[in-house]
């Protein structure tokens, strides 16, 4: 017998009204709770059908096993952190309430005698660069900024006049 599992925390349902449709579903196997979940009229039975799908997706990735072999071993609804909040009344007053929150964890197993195979992950090998071994000498910061500085820049006398002289081909003396 396999399990696989799958959690969803802090869904924005009380905790009550997501129990209506866990005890639903509880003790099924994976085709007729699926089958149920689409025609129940509840908030929550798509968010717990979705639940289920990544359960069944759990334990085909991991044990390679079929979505009709599995069934509901356990699905656990508890009661998370409360919101609290305030709803105006007269007179300038405050009422404060909570807004309910709940986790859900369905636990799924194998039924009897169904072989399973567990699948064997096979790990790449990732080729890694090492970027502290270079084949340049560092040079230092301050002729970087020295050779960045000189490029590019043109004298004021250059830069308004318009045309630049080039100064190798004028004769002195």
């Amino acid at each position: 017998m396999v399990k696989s599992k799958a959690k969803l925390n802090n869904l924005h349902i009380s905790s009550k009204k997501v129990r209506l449709v866990a005890d639903a579903i509880r003790g099924l196997d994976v085709v007729s709770a699926l089958a149920k979940l689409p025609v129940t009229f509840k908030k929550s039975a798509p968010v717990i059908e979705k639940l289920l799908k990544s359960a069944v997706a759990n334990a085909v990735d991991k044990y390679n096993v079929k979505e009709e072999d599995l069934k509901i071993k356990s699905i656990v609804v508890n009661k998370a952190m409360d919101l609290k909040r305030w709803k105006p009344a007269a007179f300038g007053r405050a009422h404060p309430f909570r807004k309910a929150s709940s986790h859900v964890e369905i636990v799924l197993e194998t039924k009897e005698g169904v072989k399973v195979t567990t699948k064997e992950k096979v790990k790449k090998e990732i080729e890694t660069v090492d970027l502290t071994k270079t084949d340049k000498k560092p040079s230092s910061k301050t002729d970087d900024k020295k050779i960045a500085s000189n490029t590019g820049k043109k004298s004021l006398k250059e830069s308004t006049a318009g045309v630049a002289k080039d100064n190798s081909k004028v004769k002195k003396g």
